[in-house]
């Protein structure tokens, strides 16, 4: 079994390689967090805190840690699908299959530990503290890295179990869901104008109390919730007229038909990660007092802005896995493939652009009030809005590479 699951991390390379980054990152965020949380220049513990947004944002660390892994969990096995089918068929059990993913996650992650130490004991030596190596951050670290291969285990034990071979060979349908009807009903101008209040509403409380700089964190959740129904009630619709606007353009009827998807797919960790940047720069401007606390805050931002980009990543290639029979049919109908490269540019751009365009409007807003009330100065808000740049902009290239060699197959 060792020897079959190491040859199927050699046939898929690729997957391989993003999980076992994966695993490199939530390594070195936990090794680097906790060393630096539990020495004595902070002194967190679980059980006596002397800092409660610490022990908060640690939770908050693993509750990330592991999503992201959730995620990249499901885009490696998706691949194995056909592998697992042709399994089942020669007569291969439950806990056959689920040996057979687990050894592979045991094999990567193994691989990851080494690497992620080594790098986290660099970043520890160029911080410009001394962060003294603790037992206990050891022990806590231990416990994570426990927490986290449970997580894997019980991820690819449910995916064996509810296993079978037509779903596997066909692959995951995307169902509609079901929302709970309201004894009332709004026009839809009404849920427009709605969405748009509680989007761009909040704004204005942000620059009024200014003066409390973790007030905006309060008014901009309120602004995360009309963002996301501005997705739905504003964006999708939009992007429907267009297109039946536009009937005679067949590229654009087909990247923007794409576009329409990913954003119906993606909307809520679109608004996760946002969510998520705003929540990390309201605890670092807590922190501007503590150059300990500091560094500690804009390290696990930084490293929490690249595992969800990672997730963005993961979820658009497990979407765009099922699309190669689609673009096989686009061509078959006269699509030339330089035409499909063009419409996957187009489609990877304009998501991105969305992604970074309403992440950037809240936190410009933001850093504005901040610098407004002086909180904050150029060369902080310059960081964090690289901290946040950077990864997504890596992950789009590394969707469209991704992207256009999965229709070359």
């Amino acid at each position: 079994m060792i020897r079959e699951a190491f040859q199927s991390i050699q046939e898929d390379l690729q997957r391989s390689l993003f999980y076992w980054l994966t695993f490199v990152l939530t390594t070195l965020l936990i090794f680097v967090f906790f060393q630096i949380a539990c020495s004595p220049m902070i002194g967190m513990t679980f059980i006596n805190s002397q800092n409660n947004i610490v022990t908060y944002l640690s939770v908050f660390v693993l509750v990330i840690c592991l999503l992201s892994v959730f995620f990249a969990n499901d885009f490696y096995v998706k691949k194995k699908a056909n592998d697992l089918a042709v399994r089942l068929v020669c007569g291969a059990t439950f806990v056959q299959l689920a040996v057979f993913l687990l050894s592979q996650t045991v094999i990567l992650f193994i691989l990851a530990i080494p690497f992620a130490m080594v790098i986290s004991v660099i970043i520890l030596w160029l911080l410009p503290f001394t962060v003294p190596l603790t037992q206990e951050g050891f022990w806590v670290m231990i416990t994570m890295l426990l927490c986290e291969i449970f997580w894997c285990t019980i991820l690819n034990l449910g995916y064996a179990y509810r296993s079978s071979i037509v779903m596997l060979m066909q692959g995951d349908r995307a169902q509609k869901t079901t929302r709970i009807a309201l004894p009332f009903h709004f026009h839809i101008s009404t849920k427009k104008r709605l969405s748009l209040i509680m989007f761009i509403g909040p704004l204005v409380f942000i620059y009024i109390y200014g003066d409390v700089p973790s007030s905006f964190i309060l008014f901009s959740m309120v602004g995360m919730i009309g963002m996301r129904q501005c997705l739905r009630q504003i964006l999708i619709p939009y992007i429907d007229d267009y297109i039946q606007e536009h009937l005679e353009n067949p590229y654009q009827l087909a990247y923007l038909g794409f576009l329409r998807r990913d954003i119906i797919y993606m909307e809520n960790y679109i608004v996760f990660l946002i969510t998520s940047v705003i929540l990390m720069i309201g605890l670092f401007v807590m922190g501007l007092d503590d150059t300990v606390y500091q560094a500690l805050i804009y390290m696990t931002y930084v490293a929490m802005n690249c595992l969800l980009s990672l997730t963005i990543l993961f979820r658009f290639a497990t979407e765009t896995v099922g699309r190669q029979k689609l673009f096989l049919t686009l061509m078959r109908i006269g699509y030339q493939k330089h035409d499909l490269y063009k419409m996957i540019q187009k489609e990877i751009t304009l998501f991105y652009s969305i992604i970074l365009g309403l992440n950037l409007f809240y936190m410009l807003h933001i850093f504005i009030s901040l610098l407004i009330h002086q909180f904050m100065n150029i060369y902080m808000v310059m960081l964090l809005t690289i901290g946040v740049c950077i990864p997504l902009l890596l992950c789009g290239f590394i969707n469209y590479w991704q992207y256009k060699k999965q229709m070359e197959m």
